[in-house]
């Protein structure tokens, strides 16, 4: 399959010309997780040796966990958002290990985009890399609201937002 389809499909790289997604299809993977028998597995470690990597779920439904106690972030399928799509931004952005592991009880498509050559390229190409900033600040900016609303209740208020 031709991944700078796949990726100019992404609502990520929406719009990006072909011949840009073409470039970076070069260092992107796609991937195929399927778990056995409806059990959780890993497909994302906090702990991976990858990257820091960017990755978009295609399709499947993904779960959010710092431990393996089901009580993580569930997001919905089929991927419908920027939000529900791109995964990994946060440890890509600073550079860091992942905040969370994320486990599937499905089947999961996903493209693994290396992320010190995606760095490469968005300084090679500053009009692509200003849509790119734009769809990744919108995303963290909705999940932080997304949080914000979930936990503003409840009595860990001051614990999860502290500015």
């Amino acid at each position: 399959m031709d991944l700078s389809y796949v990726l100019g499909k992404t609502q990520l790289f929406h719009g990006v010309e072909r011949q840009a997604l073409a470039e970076i299809a070069q260092f992107t993977e796609r991937c195929i997780f399927e778990s056995k028998y409806g059990e959780d597995m890993i497909i994302i470690s906090e702990d991976d040796l990858h990257g820091p990597d960017l990755y978009l779920i295609l399709s499947g439904e993904v779960t959010l966990n710092k431990e393996l106690n089901h009580k993580g972030i569930r997001f919905r399928k089929p991927v419908t958002s920027l939000e529900d799509e791109v995964y990994g931004e946060i440890a890509w952005i600073l550079k860091q290990k992942h905040l969370s592991d994320i486990h599937t009880q499905s089947r999961v498509t996903l493209l693994r985009i290396n992320g010190h050559k995606l760095e490469e390229f968005l300084s090679a190409h500053p009009e692509i890399a200003a849509v790119f900033w734009q769809r990744i600040s919108y995303t963290i900016a909705k999940r932080l609201t997304w949080t914000f609303t979930q936990y503003r209740a409840t009595l860990e208020w001051d614990k999860v937002f502290k500015f």
